[in-house]
């Protein structure tokens, strides 16, 4: 048992068997992501973020849903998204960057969220997130646990955008980084094994987007309707609505940087 148990590069739990499949790029052949964007309180936002991030000048908030298909990883399966990003900036002893601290990701696929939890150290549990519904201009999405609905949104009276402003939001997208904290919990639940904020480097391309009006909701629930949710819903909802902002549609491809993952200072 001695010689079988050796974990190294590219082991998973559990590792007892060795390596597990590795690309340093997750490739995700098409998705569709339907983000509404609004402004909160800047405080509520940071008694959300652990430090050294803070809330950025704008204190921005994106409720989004992501349709992911053909994944590489997932030998080409299918999964879906409602997860919640918060405009951050992060002051570090080495790394200054402005971009998206990722507070959670419901997703409906066990396969994604092992690996996002141990590898990226994104803060992913489980729902059932049936695909979006559309009605000619207009798109809405949910999740819920157990039939409780957890959270919906949708965006409204959309209009195409043309070349010129899908190349402005890979720009933007480029300059603005994905950030998430990697935590392991001691086995007796006394304090953190591992702790530590990660980046998480990505490459979007867009082939379709619209620009509409948004909307969300999040339910209040109880512990009893949706156990491993309940909390995070009560902490989401001191994210009250300031303003929205325009709202996005993008249709396109998206290649997470795996081998460009790494713990940030």
């Amino acid at each position: 048992m001695t010689q079988m148990f050796k974990p190294g590069p590219g082991c998973l739990m559990p590792a007892d068997f060795g390596p597990a499949w590795y690309k340093p790029v997750s490739h995700y052949g098409s998705i569709t992501q339907l983000i509404v964007l609004y402004v909160t309180d800047k405080d509520a936002m940071a008694a959300l973020l652990p430090e050294p991030f803070e809330p950025a000048d704008e204190p921005s908030v994106q409720v989004y849903f992501q349709m992911s298909r053909d994944v590489d990883f997932m030998a080409g399966r299918d999964y879906n998204i409602v997860g919640v990003n918060l405009s951050v900036v992060f002051n570090g002893k080495k790394d200054h960057l402005a971009g998206n601290y990722a507070v959670l990701l419901w997703e409906n696929d066990t396969q994604p969220i092992l690996q996002g939890r141990e590898l990226l150290g994104t803060p992913k549990i489980f729902a059932d997130i049936p695909d979006p519904q559309q009605e000619g201009n207009d798109w809405r999405f949910h999740c819920s646990l157990y039939g409780t609905r957890l959270a919906e949104g949708g965006i409204t009276n959309t209009t195409k955008l043309d070349e010129s402003s899908m190349q402005l939001i890979e720009q933007m997208s480029e300059q603005s980084y994905w950030m998430g904290w990697k935590f392991i919990p001691k086995p007796d639940w006394s304090g953190p094994e591992v702790s530590y904020p990660t980046l998480i480097p990505y490459k979007l391309g867009i082939e379709e987007a619209w620009l509409g009006e948004g909307s969300h909701r999040f339910f209040e629930t109880s512990w009893e309707q949706a156990p491993t949710s309940a909390h995070i819903i009560k902490g989401l909802r001191t994210l009250v609505v300031k303003e929205y902002r325009p709202s996005i549609i993008i249709k396109g491809t998206l290649d997470l940087l795996i081998s460009e993952t790494r713990k940030m200072e």
